[in-house]
């Protein structure tokens, strides 16, 4: 699905796989984030013939006009575990909803393995 929003400019509709990139960049530049791991076969696919999936780690719910994300990430050892996820939750908010203009709903960090 997608967003849909209209305003005195027009009907405005952002895809998944948009949201789903900004989410993804605002993941990959948090401190302590090691890698944003792929949870779709067609991610592991690209990954096989080297394509570049950029809403890679990133799962994206779209309903009445919310935002539901789900992140899967390796973080680097030896780092305080509620602190990061703490800082990709709301980094990963933050970057959708200033994208959007919608608000994100809920934002879940799925800590998939530990990189040293």
């Amino acid at each position: 699905m997608a967003l849909a929003t209209s305003n005195i400019y027009g009907r405005i509709t952002i895809s998944d796989d948009a949201v789903a990139m900004v989410a993804a960049h605002a993941a990959s530049e948090c401190y302590g984030v090691a890698e944003l791991i792929s949870n779709r076969f067609s991610d592991i696919i690209a990954d096989l013939f080297n394509k570049k999936k950029y809403g890679k780690g990133i799962r994206v719910i779209t309903s009445d006009n919310r935002i539901y994300l789900s992140v899967y990430v390796t973080i680097k050892q030896d780092i305080n575990v509620d602190a990061v996820t703490e800082s990709l939750r709301r980094a990963v908010a933050y970057s959708v909803e200033s994208f959007t203009g919608m608000r994100v709903k809920s934002v879940d960090i799925n800590i998939v393995g530990y990189r040293i």
